[in-house]
């Protein structure tokens, strides 16, 4: 593992459209509270997600290096099979596509649950709820930067999570400071597409690097 892998596999990780539009209903939520309850809720929401990634991965990598000589070579195939999902994602775009986004019928759940955010501290619950659809939609990348480990740099491990968290931060901010979490939703739901391009490039720049 070394620092390109690694901050490419984050920011497939961070750029993914699941994760945009949850945290952009929750701080739609607590704005109609108020946007001290966007700041709150916003770090609140983030540091538990980071905090949940984390105990995720390292539980999968103490799995994964188990199996270190077949899983390192499984992960080439799955990383393929995300570039393709990913570049099919950007030509033949369905909301709710398989592998890429939180499935289509999981979505009402989970909006529904996050309309239950009344105080900023509901960010916590619904953070660790949220953070178990992640895995799911955006678990490739993780998993990636996770099995090609056979002892995990906990260096790198921080930054990838510190790569992958820094949209919540930004777009806490930018909700707390100028724009409305609606327009977060709407600049997504815009560039659903070039987001999936752009995780297929990053994707494909690691396979190429890695076959080198």
């Amino acid at each position: 593992m070394d620092l390109f892998t690694t901050i490419n596999l984050a920011a497939v990780d961070a750029i993914n459209p699941c994760s945009i539009a949850i945290q952009a209903a929750l701080l739609s939520m607590l704005l109609t509270r108020g946007r001290k309850n966007v700041l709150i809720g916003g770090i609140l929401f983030s540091i538990t997600v980071i905090i949940m990634y984390a105990l995720y991965g390292l539980v999968l990598h103490q799995i994964l290096s188990m199996f270190y000589e077949i899983v390192k070579t499984l992960l080439i195939v799955l990383l393929i099979i995300l570039i393709i999902l990913e570049f099919n994602a950007y030509f033949n775009y369905k909301p709710g596509m398989i592998s890429v986004e939180m499935p289509t019928f999981l979505k009402p759940y989970v909006y529904r649950f996050i309309a239950s955010a009344y105080s900023p501290w509901m960010a916590v619950p619904i953070a660790i709820l949220i953070s178990l659809f992640l895995l799911p939609c955006s678990s490739g990348p993780y998993i990636l930067f996770l099995g090609l480990q056979k002892t995990i740099n906990y260096l790198y491990f921080i930054i990838y999570l510190l790569v992958f968290a820094s949209p919540f931060f930004a777009i806490t901010f930018l909700v707390y400071f100028t724009i409305k979490p609606e327009r977060v939703m709407e600049w997504r739901n815009r560039h659903v597409r070039e987001l999936h391009l752009i995780s297929g490039i990053l994707l494909l720049a690691i396979l190429i690097y890695l076959l080198i």
